[in-house]
């Protein structure tokens, strides 16, 4: 084995960097969980938010709140583990400065759609708030992890063919 360092091109080092980046993109779009998991993932946090939504004095729906999360938590466990026997090592916690800023701004929008949802209900009067905060949060759930399932957010390449 030769052990002489070699110098690359800029080019050559673009062209390795963007087979590297399109062969993770093929991976993460071939590894997807089914959409049953994401079906039952977004209506469980659908409940969440619409259970929050109609809460008064610790009325019935706080009950649906409850079965809400925690099916929610046991459907983004098999989520994990679905990962986990294709072979994917999915990071829970973001580890570098983009991602930590998509996992911020997405906290922000799922919070202000929830607690929306619900002061528009009380203090607004208007009845369908959690219903439509429920909808969009569950619609944009489902997006999310159908389109990006590893939580990784890779820029498309455009070819022009």
């Amino acid at each position: 084995m030769n052990n002489e360092k070699q110098t690359i091109s800029k080019e050559e080092a673009a062209a390795t960097l963007k087979s590297v980046d399109s062969t993770k993109r093929d991976a993460i779009q071939s590894f997807r969980i089914p959409l049953l998991l994401v079906t039952l993932i977004s209506l469980s946090y659908s409940l969440v938010v619409f259970s929050w939504g109609m809460t008064e004095h610790d009325n019935l729906w706080a009950l649906g709140m409850y079965i809400g999360s925690a099916s929610f938590g046991i459907f983004v466990a098999f989520y994990l583990y679905t990962f986990r026997l294709l072979g994917i090592k999915v990071s829970v916690l973001a580890r570098t400065k983009d991602r930590i800023k998509s996992e911020l701004l997405l906290l922000v929008i799922f919070a202000v759609i929830l607690i929306f949802g619900r002061q528009f209900r009380v203090y607004e009067g208007f009845e369908y708030a959690p219903h439509i905060a429920a909808l969009i949060s569950g619609g944009f759930m489902a997006y999310l992890l159908y389109k990006y399932p590893t939580g990784e957010y890779l820029q498309e390449i455009k070819h022009n063919d």
